[in-house]
């Protein structure tokens, strides 16, 4: 009998009945997420949306007394991506997957929590549907925006996911 928590993780990482809250769970304990203090809020049943939250800290922070644009961009980094083969594979599509390139402009100085409303909508996800299911790979791009405390714009992310079938 094998008890590692790694590979029961993975496991059911790649498994097509894993529930949301499963995920924000996984993605919360992940290390490179705690030491750069990025915390998933909420993801949504379908997986369509998610919530994430880069929380200003001694451990994120600069001599300038804002976040790091390393912190920023990993906050913006692998969601639509992971979002995105949750989806497929409720349709049993397996792929495999991760972010092809990132774009990251920084509009002003992040001195607070920063928030991510990360969303993908149907015809997105019925394209990415048609290419897969072609023999093809998907590569798209997919844009979010950190919002601080005060309710700016701070951050304006853009992220190109790249799948194809197993």
């Amino acid at each position: 009998m094998n008890l590692n928590p790694a590979h029961y993780f993975i496991k059911r990482y790649h498994s097509p009945d894993l529930k949301p809250n499963e995920l924000k769970r996984m993605l919360n304990l992940w290390f490179p997420f705690l030491m750069n203090r990025i915390q998933i809020i909420s993801i949504n049943e379908d997986f369509h949306e998610m919530q994430v939250c880069l929380k200003h800290s001694f451990w994120n922070r600069n001599p300038n007394k804002s976040v790091w644009g390393g912190s920023i961009t990993s906050a913006i980094d692998p969601f639509f991506p992971v979002m995105m083969k949750q989806i497929v594979l409720r349709k049993g599509i397996h792929t495999e997957f991760y972010s092809k390139a990132v774009h990251v402009e920084f509009l002003q100085k992040v001195e607070s929590h920063l928030y991510f409303h990360f969303k993908i909508n149907d015809t997105e996800v019925m394209e990415a549907e048609e290419k897969l299911e072609n023999g093809s790979k998907y590569e798209s791009w997919h844009s979010a925006d950190g919002v601080d405390a005060k309710g700016n714009i701070c951050v304006h992310g853009r992220v190109q996911i790249y799948l194809r079938t197993r």
